[in-house]
């Protein structure tokens, strides 16, 4: 649910100050559809490649060494992992109904990062995804609040929940694009071939529509998580010798 207090036009609609309330299964239309794509897609200007969320360190520590251990990883991050967190608040930001509570919304992913890398990982991808968005006219409520820095999934919920997206279509588009980016961290890490990669990309779409199923029916008290595997590989990766990817 959203209230949208900008002018938007380039999707033919045209509202100011009113409530525009996109329904979590409504069908997508064309210009909505290009644009989950193209904000989506690993060529928009998010710095998304420069980041591993710590995988670099699971695979040097032996944790990940070909498909079925990758997407093991990536499938616990999705189910009790932050991961998992990410779409709860991502939820939760395609729902705010104004600044202030996603204002809050953005604390929360900020406090919810278990490491210094995590936190610079998360809020500069979501930073970098606000100001691109910003080019069709998009601007997030309560952004520009001093001391708030937006982690990337709220920035996701709010942006896509603004521009007519619905709920489950949100969910699975951001859980879609950061999975497609850990494979992608993958390939050049373990490393694997490019078949392998789809191969892996495959098995996620399971864990990922499960995860998005179990996330709508959640909110801000069911945050938390279980991977600390992961969330060590994150903080042991800050003091890495040999390193790839910023985090």
């Amino acid at each position: 649910m959203r209230i949208t207090a900008t002018i938007i036009t380039t999707m033919g609609i045209t509202t100011m100050g009113t409530a525009r309330i996109p329904t979590p299964d409504a069908p997508v239309d064309d210009p909505t559809l290009a644009r989950l794509l193209n904000w989506l897609s690993p060529a928009f200007p998010t710095g998304g490649f420069a980041y591993s969320h710590g995988l670099e360190w699971a695979v040097q520590a032996g944790d990940v060494t070909d498909v079925a251990t990758l997407v093991a990883w990536i499938g616990d991050l999705l189910s009790c992992g932050s991961l998992r967190n990410d779409l709860i608040l991502a939820r939760a930001a395609w729902q705010a109904r104004d600044g202030e509570e996603l204002v809050s919304l953005a604390r929360i992913g900020c406090a919810l990062a278990s490491s210094r890398e995590r936190w610079e990982e998360t809020t500069r991808q979501g930073e970098a995804f606000l100001r691109g968005v910003a080019v069709w006219g998009v601007e997030i409520a309560g952004r520009g609040t001093p001391g708030v820095a937006w982690p990337l999934p709220v920035a996701h919920g709010a942006a896509l929940g603004t521009c007519g997206a619905g709920e489950r279509h949100t969910l699975v588009a951001s859980a879609t694009a950061v999975t497609a980016g850990l494979v992608s961290a993958a390939v050049r890490l373990v490393p694997l071939g490019q078949t392998d990669a789809l191969r892996a990309l495959a098995a996620l779409e399971r864990p990922i529509a499960a995860a998005v199923a179990a996330a709508q029916g959640q909110g801000i008290a069911d945050l938390g998580g279980l991977c600390f595997r992961a969330d060590l590989a994150a903080m042991h990766h800050e003091t890495q010798e040999t390193r790839l990817f910023r985090t």
